[in-house]
């Protein structure tokens, strides 16, 4: 009885887990550009490539407010 237990238990962690999984990457294939029919292992590293661009332009992005905001606060460009 016990052992019956445990599989079924484990079963339904594993069916859990896939269920998880899956909507994961459902996700991703919708927030990640060009992603929703690719193969999940492409789709990960897409989606790595996707977050160094991202971050990429957060950095440029930051570089210029300050680049503004440098010349918004009186200050005379050379």
């Amino acid at each position: 009885m016990e052992i019956a237990r445990r599989r079924r238990s484990l079963c339904s962690s594993r069916r859990r887990r896939s269920a998880a999984v899956g909507r994961k990457v459902r996700e991703l294939r919708r927030l990640v550009p060009g992603a929703s029919v690719m193969p999940t292992d492409r789709l990960l590293l897409r989606t790595a490539d996707y977050i160094a661009q991202l971050r990429a332009r957060v950095e440029l992005l930051r570089a210029l407010s300050e680049l503004c905001e440098g010349h918004g606060h009186g200050d005379s460009p050379s």
